[in-house]
């Protein structure tokens, strides 16, 4: 069966009007999340600092699903964290809950359980910062995320890193020993 030539130019012109469709969407309405190298975790981190601010922590999480970096930081007598992704090649922060630093308190927690679950962490209690071994997050399906407290450092990230099947509302953060020894303990 032979085409037309009025058939050939309207497949050709239906072809082309396809192809266009498609290039003009993946340009304009795909967004691509790529994960962040530390140099690019770095820059924005700086950018970001002023002189009342001091950088206690950052995480960098690298799942393919959701590829992001937190950024803990200290603003005269509060804590904060600012989310950063990187789409299309475009390097973005969004500003999370900052909430004042309470000395009475062992420790200060800002963070968010929903989407990827993550605390940032200021421990202002002098014995927990010398005799602390571990500090541990545990969800309700038991897993643990846990770093290990170094000398004089107050300010940790614990992240789940990837999205849970269920959230809860809560979890648990301990801080623990040399000897195992749980020193503190609260539901946050």
């Amino acid at each position: 069966m032979l085409l037309s030539k009025k058939s050939k130019i309207s497949l050709l012109t239906i072809l082309v009007i396809a192809i266009v469709g498609f290039l003009a969407y993946r340009l304009i309405d795909n967004d691509r999340y790529d994960v962040l190298s530390q140099d690019e975790i770095n820059k924005y981190t700086q950018k970001k600092l002023d002189s009342t601010m001091s950088l206690l922590s950052t995480e960098n999480i690298t799942s393919k699903s959701n590829p992001h970096a937190i950024m803990l930081y200290k603003r005269n007598n509060r804590i904060g964290t600012y989310t950063i992704i990187k789409n299309n090649n475009s390097i973005e922060g969004q500003k999370g809950m900052e909430v004042p630093i309470d000395k009475q308190l062992p420790i200060q927690v800002t963070g968010a359980l929903s989407g990827t679950p993550f605390l940032g962490i200021y421990i202002t209690n002098q014995k927990l910062i010398k005799e602390g071994n571990i500090i541990e997050m545990e969800f309700d399906d038991n897993s643990k995320i846990h770093q290990t407290i170094k000398s004089n450092k107050k300010g940790y990230i614990l992240s789940k890193k990837v999205v849970p099947e269920n959230t809860k509302d809560s979890v648990q953060v301990s801080i623990i020993d040399h000897n195992n020894n749980v020193l503190y303990a609260e539901e946050y």
